[in-house]
């Protein structure tokens, strides 16, 4: 039951900035992505419960969980950074079906754009799997990446639910 806590927290963490600048965007569709929303102190404390939980799962020392501490600061901003120009792009793409005047010259470079963002989130695949080996044993790389796999999961799971809980809640008693 203690790890099913943790696995929601981390996820949470995970996942965070790609979830806010998601939803910013999606709320706010003319403003761009506010990034972290959530105060600096909870944000903190959801990175030490998760370094706790990976700690005991991985048997991490001080010193890697030092280093796996500075690699998911990093990654966590960096995947800020790339859903933020997502949103962007998402508004772009947006705009440009709305307007019937759009030439196929913009909806070429917004494909093209398109296919350079999903390239920049498996270059952060690869930098974040390099700086793992950096600091973790390729035994705990592996369970990391496994961890990261039940995150996502879990993180979709709680997705389609909160969507199939938003789409209940707007139906008419009728339906």
């Amino acid at each position: 039951m203690r790890s099913s806590r943790y696995l929601s927290v981390a996820a949470l963490v995970v996942s965070l900035p790609v979830v806010v600048a998601s939803t910013a965007s999606a709320q706010n569709p003319g403003e761009p992505a506010a990034g972290n929303a959530l105060p600096q102190q909870a944000q903190e404390r959801l990175i030490e419960m998760f370094l706790d939980q990976a700690t005991i799962e991985l048997n991490l020392t001080e010193q890697q969980r030092s280093g796996l501490d500075a690699v998911l600061r990093e990654t966590m901003e960096r995947r800020g950074e790339l859903a933020r120009s997502q949103g962007q792009l998402r508004r772009e793409i947006a705009d440009a079906l709305s307007d019937p005047s759009t030439d196929a010259d913009e909806f070429q470079r917004l494909a093209d754009a398109s296919l350079a963002l999903k390239g920049r989130e498996v270059e952060l695949l690869y930098w974040q799997q390099g700086r793992l080996f950096d600091v973790l044993t390729p035994r705990q790389v592996l369970r990391f990446m496994l961890m990261q796999e039940r995150l996502a999961q879990r993180i979709e799971t709680m997705r389609r639910n909160r969507a199939r809980q938003q789409g209940d809640r707007w139906r008419s008693p009728q339906s």
